[in-house]
């Protein structure tokens, strides 16, 4: 994160990266089981079964999870070519606008994505597949990363809502798209951290 990040952020970062990082995890060590599978298939005939059905709950549930940290990242994408020429007032404005239609979009997301998980519990479903998975148990995880998702929008959007009423400039500052310095900025901070990392250990 760069130095700009909000209070929120630097609270709730941690957390989320830590989210971010097991999820991370959990996909390289699919991906080497997945190589493993397609391996065994083709030279000893032999299979794991389920593996593909794994995958397809890993890239949902590891999606919504990830959310929440690109949000305090700022890593979601916004076409922002014209924002920079517009007034300070009118880019305060839109900035806390666009941080509250995001709110209103994942508590959205989560009120309906909960009903997919009530249907799933209501009528017993369960996956046509070898592993005969039910499917509360993959949806649940996938809901409650919208759930997290949710709530750390709806936490930014009231302090950017709050800063809208008091101080724009801090509120343009905080949540207005990054700047090219600060991507460079946070580049920079990553391959330096990792350097010293590797100093660390040599």
């Amino acid at each position: 994160m760069t130095q700009d990040s909000t209070p929120i952020a630097r609270w709730l970062g941690p957390p989320a990266r830590i989210l971010a990082l097991a999820t991370g995890w959990w996909l390289l060590l699919l991906s080497f089981v997945t190589c493993f599978e397609v391996l065994a298939r083709k030279l000893f005939g032999f299979s794991l079964q389920g593996i593909d059905e794994v995958g397809g709950y890993t890239t949902a549930v590891i999606s919504t999870f990830t959310f929440a940290w690109a949000l305090l990242a700022k890593s979601h994408t916004r076409v922002d070519f014209l924002l920079s020429h517009l007034p300070a007032a009118a880019r305060a404005l839109l900035n806390a606008a666009a941080y509250a239609l995001l709110a209103g979009l994942a508590v959205f997301a989560t009120w309906r994505g909960w009903d997919v998980v009530d249907e799933s519990l209501l009528f017993d479903s369960h996956s046509v597949s070898p592993l005969q998975t039910p499917m509360w148990i993959p949806q649940s995880l996938w809901w409650l990363g919208w759930a997290v998702f949710a709530v750390v929008a709806v936490v930014l959007a009231v302090h950017a809502l709050w800063l809208l009423a008091t101080d724009r400039g801090r509120l343009n500052q905080l949540y207005g798209p990054m700047t090219l310095d600060e991507e460079v900025e946070l580049e920079a901070s990553a391959i330096s951290t990792r350097t010293a990392g590797k100093d660390t250990t040599a």
